[in-house]
């Protein structure tokens, strides 16, 4: 959320629901937990039991957590709403493609990975930028940069 621009930085407020459309865009500290039904969206990132302490969790990833950030609706949100930045909405491709990285991982792209993202941006012909289909190529770019490692784990 913070990186699409979409966070709501409220403080404070009643719980709400984490994956009820449409989307609430505060921080999930702020979401319902029903300790008696858990959402299955929890269990596929191997949510702590909220009926006791768990002071460090161990790392996991199973193949369920990239098939739901591919798929989920709010992924796809927010990665339009990352490339819709205004820092992404204009310039040329490459520095468009410099300004995701920079936004969402801090970082320029290394010349692999900007070669990489300009190559499919070029790709299919016509303007990269359009969503007219349903996601536009950059808007995958995008959404893309949200699945890497680098973006979901701190080091």
């Amino acid at each position: 959320l913070a990186v699409s621009g979409q966070l709501d930085p409220a403080l404070e407020g009643r719980p709400f629901e984490l994956s009820a459309e449409p989307f609430v865009h505060r921080r999930t500290v702020y979401g319902l937990i029903d300790r008696q039904d858990l959402p299955s969206l929890f269990r596929v990132f191997d949510f702590a039991s909220p009926d006791s302490s768990t002071p460090e969790r161990p790392r996991t990833i199973v193949p369920q957590q990239a098939l739901f950030l591919m798929n989920s609706p709010f992924v796809i949100e927010q990665a339009k709403a990352l490339a819709a930045r205004p820092e992404m909405a204009a310039g040329e491709t490459a520095d468009r493609v410099n300004a995701l990285y920079r936004t969402a991982l801090g970082r320029l792209p290394d010349d692999f990975e900007r070669q990489l993202a300009l190559e499919y941006l070029a790709s299919g012909g016509g303007d990269p930028f359009d969503a007219s289909g349903g996601l536009s190529r950059f808007e995958q770019v995008a959404q893309a940069v949200l699945m890497t490692s680098e973006f979901k784990f701190v080091d």
